[in-house]
């Protein structure tokens, strides 16, 4: 789904506009988790939800929505531009427009403003003349960085291009498209148009680089006894070998399980198991969890905080 094309995204996190931005991190951070697809989720779902925290879950971001609405996150849209536009007569009537006028135009700020300046523009002397670049932003998602796609997205009334993101795209890389940018002049060619990437916040699996981490859950007789486990990654299901007594936060080392490096993908970062030991949920009824649990204490022998002393 193409950002400019979301939903109001305030509806789609079930947060009202006045929200605190922590309180919109919660509940994208919580729907990410019910909707995604290795617990079940709606694919389609999710990609709603991650377009919509792509526009409210930035600070600088979400006063651009609150302000001139889905406009904010056309390629090439510029801010000081559009304020122009809008002190010269123009109005903004779509979400988020301060007041009443005539409906924003994107293609009005695009024809009367060029280079992000906020200058109106000058008619050449004579002679063809190339298009202005268009620079903006595009998110993608983890399985799109790991795999590389295709996006569609929406550039104009009525126009579209569709993107090819090469396998292990990273944040900040720019991708260009070739006479995508803004019409050249009295006959001259298209400028170009330049994507930044950014990687969309994923529930489970953060990306550092070249490198990604992810926390790994694990039953206490797991991390007490150790062995080989199977874990789910982002790259594939792996046997994984558990120390035993695996203290929480022991980091294990999954080489070349990373980011892919340039398109072909021959080299990778790693991935990093962060162990998670999580205590079980007691039976309502029955004692047997209780008396397990004696059991470890007693294997203790010693208070485990008997080194904790301070000089008074």
């Amino acid at each position: 789904m193409s950002v400019i094309d979301s939903e109001d995204p305030y509806k789609v996190l079930g947060v009202a506009r006045d929200a605190s931005q922590d309180a919109v991190k919660k509940a994208y951070r919580k729907l990410a988790r019910k909707l995604h697809p290795d617990r079940g989720g709606d694919p389609e779902k999710l990609k709603r939800v991650n377009a919509a925290y792509h526009m409210v879950g930035d600070v600088k971001k979400r006063k651009l929505y609150d302000e001139f609405g889905t406009e904010a996150f056309r390629p090439g849209f510029d801010p000081k531009a559009a304020r122009s536009f809008r002190n010269f007569g123009g109005g903004f009537g779509g979400m988020g427009g301060p007041g009443p006028g005539s409906a924003f135009d994107f293609e009005d700020i695009m024809n009367m403003f060029v280079g992000g300046q906020g200058r109106p523009r000058r008619r050449p002397s004579r002679g063809p003349r190339r298009g202005q670049d268009v620079r903006a932003n595009l998110e993608v998602s983890l399985s799109e960085a790991l795999t590389g796609g295709e996006r569609k997205l929406s550039i104009g009334e009525g126009s579209s291009v569709t993107v090819r993101i090469p396998k292990g795209v990273r944040p900040g890389q720019s991708l260009r498209l070739s006479k995508k940018g803004l019409p050249g002049v009295d006959g001259g060619p298209p400028g170009d148009l330049f994507l930044e990437i950014a990687i969309a916040e994923h529930p489970l699996v953060r990306v550092d680089r070249d490198d990604l981490e992810m926390d790994l859950p694990l039953s206490f007789a797991e991390s007490i006894r150790g062995g080989t486990i199977t874990a789910v990654t982002p790259t594939g299901t792996v046997k994984v070998k558990i120390p035993p007594c695996a203290e929480a936060g022991t980091r294990l080392r999954l080489r070349g399980r990373g980011m892919p490096e340039g398109a072909s993908g021959t080299a990778t970062g790693d991935l990093y198991l962060i162990l998670r030991p999580t205590p079980p949920v007691p039976a309502p009824e029955g004692d047997e969890l209780n008396e397990a649990i004696d059991a470890i204490a007693a294997a203790y022998g010693e208070d485990v905080r008997k080194d904790l002393q301070f000089e008074s």
